[in-house]
């Protein structure tokens, strides 16, 4: 019965969409692309991007006529804005042969592809070709009929997300029917992808769903007032979660989060370096445990301006702003003037750039200084060089985390203590 309520869903849909004119929704849904330009729509995935970066890609993405024309040459395409539960309905089209697709949750795994392979558009490439996926996924991710018109003509997807659930139609026939997608992020953004070939898109609409996310939050919600919580950091350290996670912000995982805090406090660091602050939320963590012990400054650096302003007034609304230096600029350079010496390092900045910060600060380590580097699951190739350094020369130790958050499910800390490695056991 939901199958079909949900498929009736989807023809009504289908039908407002060839009733309606050139980008202006049908009843009950918004326009995503404004048949202007591209207001909400950014390269940058989660975050903000300077005018010289939307130069660059407005050279290969443009509205022409209410159509959005790509020559192929650009970089993907993401909605500003993140959403849980919806119906997507999108116009497409190809110049020439050639392959695309569209993203949502905010991955490339959950792509509905837009190509000319003879299965047809529709497809869950990221779940069809994952063996790892029971076979009945693999086969509901696979379109059950191909729908695609000739090259040159405009075709219509109509993409409902409801929970791990996703059903798609094409050019009014269904061609992926309530495929689950396991381990689909709950939110994310929407994006027109790249593939290197020139595609047209008109007409993005979206209806937002009731999500059923929200009973949930309302009882987390309740258990905290049950339990008495009254902590200002803790406040702000839950709303800028909330604003990294919506904003696809990178942020460090509140399990690891609570087992950095848990380092610190054994440390009782009296100089913190931390690489990578965003808007401040790891810096929360630990500047509460500085204030905690009553000593100790956190000298972090984020290399946009406008992230680091938004970190300062997250640590003064919290009131650990004494406890915190923000400096703005590259990592990789800051380090060399941070005076020692330094007791505790964070490494949260992008992997590659993990190994050029910490040779720009080992001189000054203390002995038996502490350095957590987070990102050393899903990180690990790009953060090698500086794996490879602390493991041949100090105590060096990985620790995997469950985690929740919309873009993994497991990810790992590298621990390091600063002195010699133990000598392995005959």
């Amino acid at each position: 019965m939901r199958t079909i309520l949900l498929t009736a869903l989807a023809a009504s849909v289908l039908s407002a969409t060839v009733l309606a004119a050139d980008n202006a929704p049908p009843a009950g849904f918004k326009a995503l692309f404004n048949g202007k330009d591209f207001t909400n729509w950014q390269a940058r995935q989660g975050k903000p991007e300077s005018e010289a970066d939307r130069a660059k890609w407005l050279r290969h993405w443009k509205v022409e006529g209410g159509i959005i024309r790509f020559d192929g040459q650009g970089p993907t395409l993401w909605t500003s804005k993140t959403f849980k539960d919806f119906v997507l309905m999108v116009d497409w089209r190809f110049p020439k042969p050639g392959d695309s697709g569209v993203f949502v949750r905010g991955s490339a795994k959950s792509q509905i592809n837009i190509w000319c392979r003879d299965m047809g558009s529709g497809e869950v490439w990221g779940y069809r070709t994952d063996k790892n996926q029971p076979q009945a996924v693999r086969k509901a991710c696979t379109p059950l009929k191909k729908m695609d018109k000739p090259v040159g003509q405009w075709n219509t997807f109509v993409i409902t997300m409801k929970g791990d659930r996703l059903t798609v139609e094409l050019n009014g026939e269904v061609v992926i029917r309530q495929a689950q997608l396991p381990g689909v992020p709950p939110e994310g953004e929407i994006a027109l992808q790249r593939h290197g070939q020139p595609i047209d898109f008109r007409n993005i609409y979206i209806k937002v769903l009731p999500s059923a996310a929200k009973p949930q939050a309302a009882k987390r919600q309740a258990a905290k007032a049950q339990a008495g919580t009254d902590d200002p950091v803790q406040a702000v350290i839950e709303e800028v979660e909330k604003s990294s996670i919506d904003r696809r912000i990178r942020l460090l995982a509140p399990e690891k989060a609570k087992r950095l805090a848990e380092l610190v406090r054994k440390a009782k660091p009296r100089i913190v370096v931390e690489g990578g602050t965003a808007i401040g939320y790891s810096a929360l963590w630990i500047a509460r445990e500085l204030k905690a012990a009553g000593r100790g400054k956190l000298i972090t650096m984020e290399i946009l301006p406008e992230l680091a302003r938004e970190a300062q007034a997250n640590l003064k609304k919290a009131g650990l702003a004494d406890y915190v230096t923000v400096k703005v600029g590259d990592a990789r350079k800051i380090v060399k003037d941070i005076e020692g010496p330094i007791d505790f390092v964070f490494l949260d900045c992008h992997p590659p750039n993990y190994y050029p910060c910490f040779i720009g600060l080992e001189d000054r380590l203390r002995p038996g200084a502490v350095i957590v580097a987070d990102n050393a699951g899903y990180g690990a190739r790009g953060m090698a060089n500086y794996t490879r350094h602390v493991r041949s020369k100090y105590n060096s130790h990985i620790e995997w985390f469950d985690i929740n958050l919309p873009w993994s499910k497991r990810d790992a800390i590298e621990v390091t203590i600063i002195e010699p490695p133990k000598a392995k056991k005959e």
